[in-house]
């Protein structure tokens, strides 16, 4: 019993430093992505509705498989149109992607109970979740990023990565369901879970299965190169593709002309060099199609708009833009303090020519008041003493 208590402890302790290091290397993958890509807004989903478009991850297996296998995919595809109908090859098909997801919420329900944060679920406010569910968010962003180094295995590599993000997107969205206390279980989850993927936007995920593809058909141009050299090998592609024959034609009439033998060159770099540019390709894409796959999950489950709404991951130049943003509209506060200030000093200043203009008129009309006093007075004194003269000569 002690020992069993021994492992389960020490089972966790590594388990905790595993999260713990995984949100580590999910927020520092968050910040490179926020520095090279614009924030943006996420749309809920309405899950439940049977009208929704068939998610990617369905289609890019299916084209992996098919550069996997070359034409044989071709051939067996021929031969089992004959014997098996197309309703029991997409009931089958179906099912296989039904068994993805159950393993995704397995492997979500085996992990997400041994946050300490997640015991206390019911208590926690909407900024609690919201951090909780940033946290789970950055290690399924790095768990998916890790899945670009199956780039080493080339085309083997490419339906193994296809696969990993698939069960690493569900995994996420079972477990932010959950962290929102709005858990997808059984049947009806699953569906719903798929039908947020179909909503997610993907479409990176083509570019990068074309690109991974390109890499995986160059490196097994030269290992065959390495053994039959690059002229045979080139001469062998253009026969087996008619739309390659052209440019494998170029590429040896080139060469011919400036006297270089193809089957002479030393490749070795090169080969060593296509595994390394998968892997940062593959690991690249994934952080970029996670993050849309987090994005979407957090605006359906999110109670709060302002935490629906908001961008998983921060931009410098978001903040730069509202730096500006703030500088211009202090700037237009200010012209305004400006002019209101100057509209009245010269409303001041026209009040005070006005109280001048009064004051003088006043003072010109008490001058002319005196004046006109004082011409009254000396009319009267005149008038008085040309009267007293005129009574002195009389007597």
């Amino acid at each position: 019993m002690a020992k069993r208590s021994t492992l389960s402890k020490g089972v966790s302790s590594i388990g905790a430093f595993t999260r713990n290091n995984l949100e580590r290397m999910g927020a520092v993958i968050d910040g490179m992505n926020a520095k090279t890509s614009k924030p943006r807004q996420y749309k809920a989903v309405n899950l439940g509705d049977d009208d929704y478009q068939q998610d990617l991850f369905r289609e890019q297996t299916l084209k992996a498989t098919q550069q996997l296998l070359g034409p044989r995919f071709a051939t067996y595809g021929k031969y089992a149109k004959k014997v098996v109908p197309n309703s029991l090859f997409q009931s089958t098909l179906d099912g296989a992607f039904a068994q993805v997801a159950k393993l995704a919420f397995n492997w979500s329900q085996i992990d997400l109970p041994h946050e300490h944060r997640f015991a206390n679920i019911e208590s926690l406010d909407d900024e609690q979740r919201y951090a909780l569910a940033t946290d789970i968010a950055n290690q399924n962003r790095a768990l998916a990023t890790m899945g670009g180094l199956t780039g080493l295995a080339g085309l083997p590599g490419l339906l193994a990565d296809t696969l990993w993000l698939l069960l690493v997107s569900l995994r996420t969205v079972y477990q932010l369901a959950a962290v929102y206390n709005k858990p997808m279980t059984g049947t009806q989850g699953i569906k719903m879970a798929y039908e947020l993927l179909a909503n997610a936007d993907l479409s990176k995920m083509q570019e990068k299965q074309a690109l991974l593809a390109g890499i995986g058909i160059g490196k097994g141009l030269l290992d065959n190169a390495q053994n039959n050299g690059l002229h045979n090998e080139l001469k062998n592609l253009g026969l087996k593709n008619k739309n390659v024959n052209f440019y494998a034609e170029q590429v040896d009439r080139v060469a011919s002309q400036v006297g270089i033998d193809l089957d002479q060159i030393n490749l070795s770099w090169v080969r060593r060099l296509l595994p390394a540019t998968a892997v940062i390709i593959g690991m690249r894409y994934n952080s970029q199609l996670i993050d849309e796959v987090i994005g979407v999950a957090q605006a359906t489950f999110a109670p709060e708009a302002k935490l629906a709404n908001r961008a998983i991951t921060d931009d410098s130049s978001s903040e730069v833009e509202v730096d500006k943003a703030g500088d211009n509209a202090q700037k237009t506060d200010e012209q305004t303090d400006a002019k209101n200030t100057d509209t009245a000093k010269e409303s001041a200043k026209k009040d005070a020519e006005d109280k001048d203009t009064e004051s003088k008129d006043t003072e010109s009309k008490e001058h002319k008041d005196t004046a006109d006093k004082n011409a009254k007075n000396s009319d009267k004194t005149k008038a008085d003493k040309k009267s007293a003269e005129q009574s002195s000569a009389d007597k």
